[in-house]
């Protein structure tokens, strides 16, 4: 959602802009944290907008993102003040929003903002988790160390995505192919040989009746059908932003025979990552867990982990209260109580990490194995009813006519 705010930022001016963000509240922290003092915050109304409605097309790709902080690291690093590096990366941005994004931050750093403060103006191209490691590289000095992690992170989070991703292309394209085809099927061969059936008339076989019927369902309400397909389609995505069923969805897919595990350990992987990155950079473990609360993807990992960041303000230790919650594995338990005792864990977590993103693979490509026989079974039977309906009254007609 996009909230309009007027603000003073660090000098007290007055400034106004729009910020993205799941709810007020987390708007309110960005903004705090970016250094403004907030004087008004409302929701705005937007209107349809591709670069909003397919963020993947129009948005700032993690690929951009990770690019630009290890060519930022490289200038810095050789002596480039970062708004020179930063001019110099911006002529090289191919992608539209991350420009602007660019623009803005070199604006802000003209006007005496921190570099972590003009980044954090940006939510769209630099997360608050990007943000507070650059400013934590602007208290010890290391930018270019700090964006090199900061990449690295990234690009670990990225690769799992992809893997996940590239898994499930072949069963999504076989999917999409063969709807393409059944339904060009429907609506142009079949219905001229439903009319030749008719007319031929006599007791058609029950396949054949069947197809027939079905074929003048389809085009006779085909603009019907179209409209509840994309009604149900625009339902489910409004759906699932509404915090109370989006929280259902999720506890169901925990629960899931095989997708429940891949998202646990998708869930725990990132959780593990950004920990073990996090504590390398000497973060407070209370602001960590916060960054992990809001990273989540999980609604109901995000709780467990809300719940584990009031442990540990409390001063308990993090493997204890991973303890109390089912959704944590045990491994990863002991593996952090072991880090905690011998003062390793930002090393063990990284460890674990690796492992949980090895699983994640091996699981994906065992449930496409399973679904890709399943979905050639399906088809397979799909074309066979399609074949015995179609060509048995063909033969009966030329045995007439014999």
């Amino acid at each position: 959602m996009a909230y309009k705010y007027v603000a003073y930022d660090a000098d007290r001016k007055v400034v106004e802009g729009t910020i993205d963000a799941p709810s007020d509240g987390l708007a309110k922290e960005a903004l705090r944290r970016s250094g403004y003092s907030l004087l008004s915050l409302r929701l705005t109304r937007q209107g349809l907008s591709l670069r909003r409605q397919i963020p993947t097309l129009f948005g700032v790709k993690a690929g951009d993102v990770i690019s630009f902080s290890r060519l930022l690291a490289t200038l810095v690093q050789r002596g480039t003040t970062p708004l020179a590096a930063l001019q110099l990366l911006r002529d090289q941005t191919s992608n539209l929003t991350f420009r602007e994004a660019i623009d803005g931050v070199i604006e802000a750093l003209r006007q005496g903002a921190s570099l972590s403060e003009a980044m954090g103006r940006h939510p769209e191209a630099f997360s608050p988790f990007y943000c507070r490691m650059v400013k934590l590289s602007e208290q010890t000095g290391n930018l270019e160390v700090v964006l090199r992690q900061v990449a690295d992170y990234m690009e670990k989070e990225k690769a799992l995505m992809a893997r996940v991703g590239r898994a499930m292309a072949y069963p999504a394209f076989v999917l999409i192919i063969a709807g393409g085809v059944i339904t060009l099927l429907m609506t142009v061969t079949l219905p001229s040989l439903s009319e030749l059936f008719t007319e031929f008339g006599g007791q058609l076989p029950l396949p054949t009746r069947v197809l027939v019927a079905l074929t003048g369902f389809v085009n006779t309400y085909k603009l019907l059908l179209l409209g509840l397909i994309l009604g149900a389609a625009i339902l489910a995505v409004w759906s699932v932003r509404k915090p109370d069923i989006r929280r259902r969805l999720d506890s169901l897919l925990l629960k899931m025979p095989l997708m429940g595990p891949i998202v646990t350990l998708r869930e725990m992987a990132h959780f593990t990552r950004m920990m073990s990155t996090c504590l390398s950079a000497s973060l407070p473990m209370p602001e960590i867990m916060d960054m992990v609360v809001k990273t989540s993807r999980n609604t109901i990992v995000a709780e467990a982990l809300d719940n584990l960041r009031g442990e540990i303000l409390k001063g308990r230790r993090l493997s204890d209260s991973m303890a109390e919650h089912p959704v944590f594995p045990r491994l990863l338990m002991q593996m952090v109580k072991v880090g905690e005792e011998v003062g390793s864990l930002h090393e063990d977590l990284a460890a674990i990490a690796e492992t949980y993103e090895a699983d994640v693979d091996k699981k994906v490509n065992t449930l496409v194995a399973l679904l890709e026989p399943s979905l050639m079974v399906v088809l397979g039977l799909v074309v066979a009813f399609i074949a015995v309906s179609v060509i048995i009254p063909i033969y009966s007609v030329l045995g007439e006519i014999g």
